[in-house]
């Protein structure tokens, strides 16, 4: 700056103690841990992070306290989770009448009164059309006050929040003597709130948390650089907001310290009782809120270790549930058909009690039995494991020393003159008193954790969560095997979609890879929000694809596996199965809960039954294909599977892996936490938050500043912020002014016959001489870009909503750079018209389109309200009906440019038939929303599970035993050759040695 002449620039100092200032007054500090295995780390704390969301306008808007009762689904709080808390006291705890009476608040358990004088006692507020109500006890006052004690539906009524005038504090002023009888519920008998003690007045809210973790390279180079992330998310945010790299808190990393370890800092500010204080931009006070964890989306080895799970490899490789054991009890014909549906679900208390059995095993110093444990169980945990690994060895070391070792054992153990049952006896009581012992040492480890626990505590006398094991296991408001649904990206793209694409492609040849490349290169894209396909890539490097690759084939394969030789019909069945089952799992908005949950449960089954026939032991090798099993109780759980996938947080890693490289990697934990705390006040002051500067008076950043952010889109891109979307329902883009300006006639012609043009009339209000300018794209109802050839949903009355093809978009030269009138009148897309068969396609099970017979043409005004363009959607030429070839020639691009190189392209034949892609993520719900259920309904592939299943075990018995007496003869031969081989060399050693 100072070499382009500006004044007064400040030293480099000066700006970093400006820095060092301003994050000291925002308050977003780096606190140092110890874990309970002596590894060392930094961490943001949750609570830290979080209370800037409130003092954020950016984000303040957006933040939804309530659950929401809507017959559709689309965000967090609209599903079962919030909805069914079997806790009221974690929901929101008050309401408040924010533009009458802000400071009237009314909590839940507490007496307050409605207009109509009715007193009652509210237990959980939610939203409903967009207003509060809450379900409530009604009580009946007799001299003083009297509350029905029975808790059943029929003492709750619901009432509209607007409707309450009076809370507890009000009835108290007004002399009202507030007595229960001895049946009321004592949860009721305790007013006013104690929370209102902690609070003071202010208002109080409820944040729900997700918490995602992983390991990461710190590095950009191949080299692996080993972390452990911890990232959040504040799910009182809708999905929209979620998806941007801008609302990604980071919490902590470490190289060292596993995420079970880091949890323990995620854990020490967050719950039902820890209540922080923030400011409300919107409400321009302070107010206090609290974090409840409700979320634990991750990779399925991640989530596994969150669960204190042994992992996919156990003989009980689900983490949700307790289906496996043993190979002949998954071979069995009950137990391989358990495996398609979820099992009993596993409990955080069966899980700690399993833990503490293991550790009370380890006392007694033998490994075996704690291996024995978790092998029948499927429990195992990281921090135990840790404790686990210092017990068997103490507890050999102190056998040895009292029972074992003649010099310092017991004395009665040397006595000979005492039987050989009664030394036996004694010896077992020894083991017992050492098991004793060693357990009441473990209790006090690590000893500042024990030490600083009151006197009077009962955690004083037991194992305790974050010391002993995973600290998740002790949240009330978590069930950690409940609550880590089953993830689209880690175990549908890159388990089930990878799994078909390698069970296809791998027995490929290199001329069966070029006819793929080609058929696949030739897709239509349009309406699929995809980058352009690069087919020859994704035959090149088949083995190594990625997600983004296995979403491309998940949509568009199944039209190109045609023919004998690229699939057989089994694989081919499975192909669709795939498809069909990944556009449901993509749908961000679910409209019928219950017809949805039938539909997926339907296609699930599909692909786990077609695996079954191609592969009758694949699902006991492959975990990830049982947790699909388990994926509509997430889905009724959370909502659709789309708001807890975890691609937002895998690209924040990029941000992360910056400032691991721009460490001096001496103490890269701390270096990087305090970096991204830089980053988060730096984030909140460019969006005009607030924050208490050092004379306690809450304050915002200037004019400039603030609008900054807003005005410049470099700056918003690198935070990671995206705008609201800016696109205007029917709203046309003209192409480049070098575009002939075309009369009526002409604008048609080129796209139909003479004629047919010459029977289509104009618009109203125009004449044969206006001249028409084309036009490159429209906005349709739903936001899509609608182009030249673009498949479209349209609305035309009469007869309704119908579908087409655009053929071309144009307006009046005239109505150019104007609004109202003339643009409505002047803007026309001539659309060719396609019916729907009755009946789905026989191979592919998709809707058939075809030309309108009787008027192949319509025009439509995509700014009139009654024709409406409504949305895009995907369709693909039916090659196999139209035999189209690759028999054509294209010229290769490179650099933007053609070249003179060409390359094989398919030419698709004049045949009109096409199939709309019921596999296309892209406005899945819409589409299905349009069409009659029939053509769409999921068909179950198996009548008979149980039979079939029964078939498939039988096969399973006749060929994995065999299978794994040849992997153990194998595995002997490799010992003995590499012992031999090992001999050899010592031998040689020992002759040069002479």
């Amino acid at each position: 700056m100072k070499e382009c002449g500006t004044p007064n620039v400040p030293a480099f100092s000066a700006l970093r103690a400006k820095q060092t200032q301003l994050t000291k007054e925002l308050g977003v500090w780096t606190s140092h841990h110890m874990s309970a295995m002596g590894h060392r780390f930094s961490a943001n704390a949750p609570a830290e992070t979080f209370r800037l969301d409130f003092a954020n306008p950016f984000v303040r808007p957006h933040m939804e306290f309530y659950p929401e009762v809507s017959s559709c689904v689309s965000e967090f709080w609209q599903a079962g989770k919030l909805l069914n808390e079997d806790v009221l006291d974690r929901l929101q705890p008050m309401w408040a009448d924010w533009t009458r009476a802000k400071h009237r608040h009314y909590y839940v358990k507490e007496l307050a009164r409605l207009e109509n004088n009715q007193l009652v006692i509210p237990l959980m507020w939610y939203r409903k059309d967009g207003a509060i109500w809450a379900d409530a006890y009604n009580v009946t006052q007799e001299g003083g006050v009297r509350v029905r004690s029975a808790m059943d539906s029929s003492t709750i009524v619901t009432i509209r929040a607007t409707d309450l005038r009076h809370n507890v504090l009000d009835l108290q002023a007004q002399g009202l003597n507030i007595q229960f009888t001895q049946d009321s519920p004592d949860a009721l008998k305790e007013m006013p709130h104690p929370l209102r003690k902690i609070a003071k007045g202010r208002a109080m809210f409820s944040v729900n948390m997700m918490v995602w973790s992983d390991d990461v390279s710190g590095n950009r180079s191949k080299q692996y650089n080993p972390h452990t992330n911890v990232y959040l998310a504040n799910l009182s945010l809708p999905h929209r907001k979620l998806q941007q790299e801008y609302f990604v808190r980071f919490c902590s990393t470490s190289p060292h310290a596993s995420s079970s370890e880091q949890m323990n800092a995620v854990v020490e500010n967050i719950g039902e009782n820890n209540w922080h204080e923030t400011y409300d931009c919107e409400l321009n006070e302070e107010v206090m809120f609290r974090i409840i964890p409700r979320l634990l989306p991750a990779d399925n080895p991640q989530q596994s270790e969150t669960c204190s799970h042994i992992g996919l490899k156990g003989n009980f490789f689900c983490r949700r549930c307790g289906v496996g054991g043993k190979n002949e009890v998954k071979e069995s014909n009950e137990g391989y058909h358990a495996l398609f549906s979820p099992g009993t679900p596993r409990t955080p208390q069966e899980t700690v009690a399993a833990i503490e059995e293991q550790l009370r095993a380890a006392c007694l110093g033998v490994q075996e039995t704690v291996n024995t444990l978790q092998a029948q169980t499927g429990v195992k945990d990281k921090i135990a494991q840790h404790w686990i690994s210092i017990l068997v060895p103490k507890a050999r070391e102190l056998q040895a020393q009292r029972i074992r070792n003649t010099h310092t054992c017991d004395a009665r153990l040397r006595n000979d003159h005492i039987p050989a049952e009664v030394k036996q006896t004694i010896r077992h009581e020894l083991t017992e008193s050492i098991q004793c012992e060693l357990f009441a040492w473990l209790i006090q480890q690590p000893p500042a954790s024990f030490n600083a626990l009151p006197p009077s505590s009962p955690l004083r006398n037991t194992l305790r969560p974050g010391d002993h094991y995973n600290p998740l296991l002790g949240q009330r408001s978590l069930n950690v095997h409940r609550d880590t649904p089953g993830e689209i990206l880690h175990t549908y793209l890159l388990g089930q979609d990878k799994y078909v694409w390698y069970g296809t492609s791998s027995t490929w040849t290199d001329k069966k890879d070029s006819l793929f490349a080609v058929r696949l290169q030739s897709s239509s894209t349009d309406g699929l929000s995809i980058p352009p396909i690069r087919a020859q890539y994704l035959v090149q490097y088949k083995n190594s694809l990625i997600g983004k690759h296995f979403k491309v084939l998940q949509q568009v394969g199944v039209f190109h596996l045609y023919g004998p030789d690229l699939c057989t019909p089994l694989m081919y069945q499975l192909w669709k199965a795939t498809g069909e089952l990944g556009a449901m799992l993509w749908m961000h908005t679910i409209r019928d809960m219950d017809e949805y949950l039938e539909d997926l449960e339907i296609l699930i089954a599909n692909v786990l039954d077609i695996w079954a026939e191609v592969d009758p032991a694949r699902i006991i090798v492959k975990a990830k294909l049982h947790v699909l099993a388990h994926t509509p109780q997430d889905v009724r759980m959370f909502g659709p599977a789309i708001l807890y996938s975890t691609e937002v947080f895998e690209c924040w890693n990029a941000i992360f892996r910056l400032c691991s490289v721009l460490s001096n990697h001496h103490a890269p934990s701390q270096d990087i936490a305090r970096t991204l705390a830089d980053v988060e006040r730096f984030k909140h002051q460019v969006s005009g938050g607030w924050w208490k500067n050092e004379h306690g008076v809450y304050v915002t950043a200037g004019e400039h500043v603030r609008t900054f952010m807003l005005q410049n889109t470099s700056l918003q891109r690198r935070l990671g912020w995206a705008e609201p979307s800016s696109r205007v329902k029917g709203k046309l883009s003209t192409l480049p002014a070098t575009y002939p300006i075309l009369t009526w006639q002409q604008a048609v012609r080129d796209y139909f016959p003479a004629s047919v043009s010459d029977s289509i009339p104009g618009p109203p209000n125009s004449n044969s001489e206006e001249m028409w300018y084309p036009c490159k794209h429209l906005i349709a109802h739903s936001e899509d870009i609608a182009k030249e050839d673009s498949w479209v949903f349209f609305r035309h009355l009469p007869p309704g909503e119908q579908l087409g093809r655009i053929k071309r978009i144009v307006t009046l030269h005239r109505c150019l750079g104007t609004d109202g009138p003339c643009i409505r009148n002047g803007s026309l897309a001539v659309i060719k018209q396609y019916e729907v068969a009755g009946e789905p396609d026989a191979r592919l099970n998709m809707p058939v389109l075809t030309a309108h017979k009787d008027e192949p043409f319509i025009l439509v005004n995509p700014q009139v309200i009654e024709q409406d363009i409504l949305f895009v959607f995907n369709a693909q030429h039916d090659c196999e009906m139209g035999s189209c070839k690759p028999n054509a020639h294209e010229f290769v691009r490179e650099e933007r440019q053609l070249t003179e190189r060409t390359t094989v392209a398919l030419k698709h034949t004049d045949f009109d038939r096409y199939l709309m892609n019921m596999h296309a993520l892209h406005n899945a719900d819409l589409i299905r929303q349009s069409l009659p259920r029939h053509l769409w309904k999921p068909v179950p592939y198996l009548k008979d599970r149980a039979a079939s299943h029964a078939q498939f075990a039988e096969k399973v018995r006749e060929v994995r035993p065999a299978k794994r007496a040849e992997a153990v003869t194998k595995a002997a031969e490799t010992r003995a050759r590499k012992q031999a081989a090992a001999a050899a060399r010592a031998q040689e050693q020992g002759s040069r040695s002479r």
